[in-house]
């Protein structure tokens, strides 16, 4: 049958518990170390997104409040040029429209002057005309 060796199979225990010795110091402690700290990295990195995602959202929040703002800064600007514009309209209309009054009433004045010296011209020269008139008449 199978001859089996004491001294063999003791000598390739201890080449087995040397192999596992010198893998586990060279290669499986060196791997596991690197990664734990390939997962501590990651978690690093997860945890910087995390909190770059927060400080995202507050920014985001900011910027739309100071948008907000500003939005509220312009229709408050726009809303008291534009009643500053109608005050400085309004008033233009209103010399305007006093300007245009007097001289309406200049006008009416001189109106009624000329018509009183033509009614005074007429009435001085009444004679005249109805001589005139009554010389056509007869000519007729």
């Amino acid at each position: 049958m199978l001859d089996i060796s004491f001294g063999i199979l003791v000598f390739m225990v201890v080449l087995f518990l040397a192999l596992i010795f010198v893998l586990n110091k060279m290669m499986y402690v060196p791997l596991m170390e690197f990664m734990k700290k390939r997962d501590k990295s990651i978690a690093e990195d997860m945890a910087s997104v995390n909190s770059n995602d927060s400080e995202i959202h507050q920014l985001e929040e900011e910027a739309n409040k100071n948008i907000s703002e500003a939005k509220a800064k312009a229709n408050e600007i726009k809303t008291s040029l534009i009643s500053q514009a109608k005050e400085e309209l309004a008033q233009v209309f209103e010399n305007k429209k006093a300007e245009l009054e007097k001289e309406m009433d200049n006008f009416l004045t001189e109106l009624a002057t000329k018509r009183d010296m033509l009614k005074n011209e007429l009435n001085a020269n009444i004679g005249q005309y109805k001589s005139g008139l009554e010389a056509k008449l007869k000519n007729i």
